[in-house]
């Protein structure tokens, strides 16, 4: 509660400079807001399309991370550098097209125009910009722009954007607002201008640049991207046509019409070709065998019969019929054509007559040289002639498929490196297909994919079109001054609350107790203002009295005869000790007490060793039967005084000026006095305002009807209600 009191006494203080100080600061921001310029606003509404519009790449599961970036692209893209300047160069040129410098329109007002006009003639270059100006066409008055800008300091198309123009300016069209309406496909664009037409054709620029700007984005991303899937089309076409026509080129070199057929045709062949061999090759040894046993027993007639000329020539004859069948059945056994059936059958044929006309050959060469004693045994000799010829017959079978597996081999040997380069080649060939066709995948969804923009960007249109401002924003003037005021009113308080929270002057009994540590137990006024300046003895008067009972209340235990003895000390001189004690002294006078007042500078001498080694005030004056000792003592800052006789005092009476600050050469005197002095030191602040005496002695004079009202409402006495006094009627007069 203290501390509410407190904060509206500090209202209630600095009450003059925040009313004041309010009031000028407030009447001087609603001075300077006179003047303040009129804004016009312009808004248009975009639907973007982007989350509920059709595209053809299909409706899946909604990403809305993808969603809220594409928005979000689109709205930095209608804020980008890029897109601003487009505007920017349109913009002036639609104004140095249609302005008029004596008339406003919905383009630009004539000052405006006017300034533009001549801030543009009036440059170095004013007379070639003029020339750019094509009055027919929007478009090629901006392509002149373009032409003639360069990235120069002195280039007039290139500050227009970059320098500080109050409408062309990069600065200026940054102050365009685009956000999205909450959750959903449409974009809320603002701009507001000093001049209605200047922000209505801003806005009308705008949403149709962005649209251009995107699709040039967009489409410049794909169309790079499909012209280098073409490419890569083209040039894995070449190489795959070139790779297959190689392939085709080696097949024919290399007499391949199926690797794979031919090659297991190829294996099949060489595993009969083995089969064959090992039969033939058998039966090549059991008749060689036999042969050579039968020779044996035919002996030296054998030898004789084998040089017999037609008998070999007939034996020739037979194997080599022998070796053609077997060659024509070795190679044609699986698909025999006519004519090598022909030629078969034809041999089959001349090797029966061949075998006939050598067994008659035989016979008779036998039968006409060897008598019944030298002949040889018909069955013998029959029997060798058959397994000579089956010897001849498995000899030349022999000879024939040996031949041909040799051929085999070599088909090996021919076909293992075609077949390692034909698979290379496939592969090859499989690799460009397979790179072929990615890229083919690629290429057409890159194409859906710019057909998915095309339609996505046909979806952006304006909505809500920009509609020329008819009449200016309000200027918000009565909430720049209510803010300027409640600014004001705030910092004010807030400079004098933290000079309130530094300062170090006592001034009150909150603060002194905050700030001293100690405890306070009254205030005596100081000198009062002109207005209650009839009533300062009034006030001393009544502080005296309180300044009494309140020392008095410290009168507990008297000591045989001895008086009572009330020290008055402070920290520094100039305090009010003097004048404080010689009012109490004179105050308890006239109550008729005997007093007796003892000061430092004329009852005692501060530096004599009696009085700083004195144990009591007794010792260093002769007090003669007084009932109180009022010792007003030097001031602590420079001087000694005796704890002793501070001891022996009922009260020790620390006198502070209000008005005064407490520093740290105070705090540390006041904390050796606490811990050295047994006896009680109380603080009691002098020269404090009429007010702050209050709080001790109540209400002091003049007690006017407002003065009651006024302190009432200090105190905090919201419901008090006013009090008469009350009249005492006796009870016979009732």
């Amino acid at each position: 509660m203290d501390y509410i009191l407190y904060f509206f006494r500090f209202l209630y203080r600095i009450r003059w400079w925040l009313l004041i100080g309010t009031c000028v600061i407030t009447l001087a921001v609603y001075w300077a807001t006179r003047n303040l310029g009129k804004t016009y606003k312009v808004e248009a509404t975009i639907y973007t399309g982007i989350i509920s519009g059709y595209g053809i790449e299909g409706q899946g599961t909604m990403d809305w991370a993808a969603t809220n970036n594409a928005i979000d692209n689109l709205i930095n893209i209608m804020k980008a550098e890029s897109t601003l300047k487009r505007v920017s160069f349109r913009l002036y040129a639609r104004c140095m097209i249609n302005g008029n410098m004596e008339q406003d329109n919905h383009y630009v007002f004539a000052s405006n125009f006017r300034y533009i006009y001549n801030h543009t003639k009036n440059s170095p270059d004013g007379r070639a910009l003029l020339m750019l100006i094509d009055k027919n066409s929007e478009d090629e008055t901006v392509k002149n722009m373009e032409k003639y800008e360069k990235p120069t300091a002195d280039n007039y198309i290139y500050g227009l954007f970059y320098y500080t123009h109050p409408f062309f300016s990069h600065g200026a069209l940054q102050r365009i607002s685009v956000r999205r309406e909450g959750n959903s496909d449409l974009l809320q664009v603002e701009y507001a201008s000093s001049d209605p037409g200047i922000a209505y054709n801003t806005v009308d620029i705008l949403s149709k640049e962005f649209v251009e700007e995107y699709r040039n984005i967009r489409y410049g991303e794909t169309d790079k991207v499909i012209e280098y899937f073409r490419q890569e089309l083209a040039r894995l076409g070449t190489e795959l046509r070139l790779e297959e026509d190689s392939l085709t080129a080696y097949n024919v070199e290399k007499r391949i019409v199926n690797y794979t057929d031919e090659t297991k045709e190829l294996a099949s062949i060489n595993k009969e070709y083995q089969l064959r061999e090992q039969d033939i090759l058998l039966e090549y040894n059991s008749a060689r065998a036999q042969l050579e046993e039968l020779e044996r027993q035919l002996d030296i007639n054998m030898k004789a019969l084998s040089s017999n000329r037609e008998f070999v020539s007939l034996l020739n004859e037979v194997a080599s019929l022998t070796s053609k069948i077997t060659e024509l059945e070795t190679f044609s056994s699986t698909n025999i054509g006519d004519e090598a059936a022909t030629d078969l059958q034809y041999y089959k044929d001349q090797l029966a007559k061949a075998e006939k006309k050598f067994s008659e050959v035989s016979d008779a060469y036998l039968e006409h040289n060897y008598s019944k004693e030298g002949l040889i045994r018909t069955d013998v000799v029959t029997q060798w002639l058959e397994q000579l010829l089956l010897f001849e017959k498995a000899k030349a079978q022999l000879n024939v498929i040996q031949t041909a597996i040799q051929q085999l081999n070599d088909r090996y040997v021919f076909y293992a490196p075609v077949g390692s380069t034909i698979r290379r080649k496939e592969r090859a060939i499989d690799f460009t297909e397979r790179s072929y066709l990615g890229t083919m995948d690629s290429y057409n969804a890159a194409l859906m994919r710019k057909k998915n923009l095309e339609m996505t960007s046909a979806t952006i249109k304006v909505l809500n079109p920009p509609a020329f401002p008819i009449g200016p924003e309000p200027t918000g003037r009565r909430q720049i001054v209510m803010v300027a005021c409640a600014a004001a009113f705030f910092f004010i308080l807030g400079f004098f609350l933290l000079i309130e929270l530094l300062d170090h002057t006592l001034r009150d009994r909150l603060r002194a107790e905050r700030i001293t540590g100690g405890k306070v137990l009254g205030a005596f006024p100081g000198r009062p203002g002109v207005k209650y300046r009839n009533y300062a003895q009034e006030y001393y008067d009544i502080s005296c009295k309180y300044l009494s009972s309140v020392v008095m209340g410290f009168f507990t235990e008297r000591k045989g005869n001895e008086p009572y003895i009330v020290n008055f000390i402070s920290t520094e001189s100039g305090d009010g000790k003097t004048f404080l004690s010689m009012n109490l002294e004179e105050y308890w006078k006239n109550m008729g007490l005997r007093v007796r007042r003892i000061s430092w500078d004329s009852d005692f001498d501060t530096n004599d060793k009696r009085y700083l080694l004195a144990e009591s005030i007794q010792e260093v004056f002769n007090i003669k039967g007084e009932d109180i000792v009022i010792v007003e003592h030097p001031n602590l800052n420079g001087n000694t005084v005796p704890n002793k006789l501070l001891d022996e005092a009922n009260l020790n009476l620390m006198i502070a000026r209000a008005d005064r600050s407490w520093k740290d050469s105070d705090r540390l005197i006041y904390k050796k006095l606490t811990t050295q002095v047994t006896a009680p030191i109380a603080f009691y602040l002098n020269n404090t305002s009429v007010e702050v005496a209050e709080n001790f002695t109540g209400m002091l004079p003049p007690y006017t009807y407002l003065r009651k009202l006024s302190y009432r409402l200090s105190k905090l006495g919201l419901t008090e209600q006013s009090v008469k006094e009350d009249i005492y009627v006796a009870p016979e007069q009732a």
